[in-house]
């Protein structure tokens, strides 16, 4: 527990209205969208794990006289963006300091000529697309948190948008970027668009989920809006069939920022409200930009879809699918049913290994019995990310959790099996740490020397992604 004697220093610091000690605020904070955390109101009536006391900072001072006083007095910092991170990043397991980044809220300018936007990390991602839309522009990184995620969030932990094969992961739109260390010393990059000027020390930020400092400012990649979406949608009897083509289209050249194929069960629940009266997998394809050049890629991609046995089915369910693309309502509604737990395992191989990898997870659910609704998503040419959401009833909430932690574990250890790594963009948090010294081997020692060398204290986010 945080001393009376350290909240009114607190208090002084900053002003009485940026801390609290309410627990309204402490719950609120100390949770995000892991699923374990729609079972504490049953199983504990409130968070297992919440933070001591909670802090508001409106300015670069502020986050300084937070961080000199945590590492004076040892008290763990866990950093809030926009709360939808779905592995526990922000559940505080010791206690400590919350630090609320919401009124890092500016949008600071866009450089008309370079193409790029300027804002604080407490900048919501649909609130900056709202933003740049009116002046011509769009962000076109679509996480499925598009709608809560704050930009120091997503470039923490590494986030992948809905458009991303052709745009890329937050690494592709991330300039500049401004961090405060845990030693207090501030790192500001410039927006230059490349330099080789050793280890690029921006890379460094990203994905490491706070362990090294607080993200403040960034410098994004935006495009203007594009003249034309087009988009296709094919019917294959097989998973497999599927895949090929996504292959085949990706290497050729072509550039389409949606990918998406479901298999038969995901292609059902997802779609069969909306239209979806078919037996088969569904791929969706979007291609845009320049009319003339949406129109191109889309003919060649049409040629490369029916040679492996795709049946076009027309435009309408991507379409739909695109008005209702942030409903993540499914699997919340199972975890909120007592004794009912569901996730999405998010991992990524490259193609030579993706087809053995997909067909092991299927049987592993199938052998248990386990519904599992999969699509994969965010292509390459070397390789592609799958995406499994299992669906799990057991008699009480206890033995859900053990349940959500089992298959956790066992598909991470199947996935490092066979050749693939056990994240693609929602990152470690505390769900995953434990695997990540198996998938990073000697790398896993670099992340902590460096943790040690810039948090000797270690302060910030204890317990996560290492």
């Amino acid at each position: 527990m945080i001393s009376t004697a350290i909240i009114d220093r607190l208090n002084r610091e900053l002003g009485l209205e940026q801390v609290s000690t309410n627990i309204n605020d402490l719950i609120t904070l100390s949770r995000d969208v892991t699923p374990i955390c729609y079972k504490w109101i049953d199983l504990y009536g409130q968070p297992p794990q919440r933070a001591d006391a909670a802090v508001f900072p409106k300015n670069m001072e502020h986050l300084k006289s937070i961080l000199n006083i945590a590492n004076e007095e040892k008290i763990p910092l866990n950093i809030y963006g926009g709360g939808s991170g779905t592995v526990g990043g922000i559940i505080p397991l010791e206690g400590g300091i919350t630090v609320d980044m919401s009124y890092f809220d500016r949008i600071l300018g866009i450089d008309h000529q370079s193409l790029s936007v300027t804002v604080e990390s407490g900048v919501i991602a649909q609130i900056l697309e709202d933003y740049l839309n009116l002046r011509g522009y769009t962000f076109r990184h679509y996480p499925q948190s598009f709608r809560s995620a704050s930009i120091g969030g997503l470039i923490a932990t590494k986030s992948i948008g809905q458009f991303s094969t052709k745009y890329g992961g937050i690494e592709n739109f991330l300039v500049g970027v401004e961090v405060l260390l845990a030693n207090g010393k501030v790192i500001s990059l410039a927006d230059a668009p490349r330099s080789s000027t050793g280890p690029d020390i921006k890379n460094m930020f990203i994905g490491s989920e706070g362990i090294l400092g607080i993200i403040t400012k960034a410098n994004l990649r935006i495009y203007k809006l594009p003249e034309k979406m087009k988009f296709q949608c094919y019917l294959y009897k097989d998973i497999y069939a599927g895949l090929d083509s996504i292959r085949d289209i990706l290497q050729s050249g072509l550039n389409p920022p949606v990918v998406r194929l479901y298999n038969e069960q995901e292609s059902k629940l997802k779609f069969e409200n909306i239209g979806f009266g078919y037996q088969g997998c569904l791929l969706v394809l979007c291609y845009e930009g320049q009319a003339e050049l949406a129109e191109v890629e889309a003919s060649l991609s049409e040629r490369i879809c029916s040679r492996n046995g795709g049946k076009n089915i027309g435009d309408q369910l991507g379409k739909m699918w695109y008005e209702h693309r942030f409903d993540t309502r499914h699997i919340m509604e199972k975890d909120e049913e007592y004794g009912g737990i569901s996730d999405a395992i998010e991992i990524s191989a490259s193609w030579s290994k993706i087809k053995g990898l997909y067909y092991e997870i299927e049987k592993y659910f199938k052998q248990r019995n386990i519904m599992v609704a999969s699509h994969f998503s965010h292509a390459y040419a070397q390789g592609i990310s799958s995406y499994n959401i299992f669906y799990v009833n057991r008699e009480d909430e206890q033995q859900a959790i053990d349940e959500f932690y089992r298959i956790w574990d066992d598909i991470m250890q199947l996935t490092l099996n066979l050749g693939g790594s056990i994240s693609h963009h929602h990152g470690i948090g505390m769900i995953k740490n434990k695997m990540l010294k198996k998938e990073l081997g000697p790398g896993y020692d670099m992340i902590k020397d460096l943790k040690n060398a810039v948090d000797k204290n270690n302060i910030l986010t204890r317990g996560k992604l290492i």
